[in-house]
């Protein structure tokens, strides 16, 4: 699970730069009512993950415990992203669904 999360989270910023188009042709609305979290044993993973969920709008913060991080974080109003293409909205779609956000797509 975390390799296709970490694969979706390197598109990121390509992801932020896509909804703020006019040209987008899907929609993606998410939303996470309660504070989730992941646990990480490496930093640069834990705070790319902290990034990528900033950078969609979430609630977010970053914590260190001992040799471990945690990445907590919460949307608790809905949020959309605009995509370019069907599959790409599917893609982030799976990620977020994966990731235990609520999400709504139509056809």
């Amino acid at each position: 699970m975390w390799k296709s999360l970490t694969i979706a989270a390197l598109c990121a910023c390509c992801l932020v730069a896509g909804s703020l188009q006019a040209d987008s042709v899907e929609k993606v609305d998410f939303r996470l009512m309660e504070w989730k979290s992941f646990h990480f044993d490496e930093a640069a993973k834990a705070k790319e993950y902290h990034d990528t969920f900033k950078s969609l709008g979430c609630e977010c913060k970053q914590e260190s415990h001992g040799d471990h991080f945690d990445v907590s974080f919460r949307c608790p109003k809905w949020r959309s992203l605009n995509l370019k293409s069907h599959t790409e909205a599917h893609k982030w779609e799976d990620f977020l669904k994966k990731a235990g956000f609520e999400t709504k797509h139509e056809h």
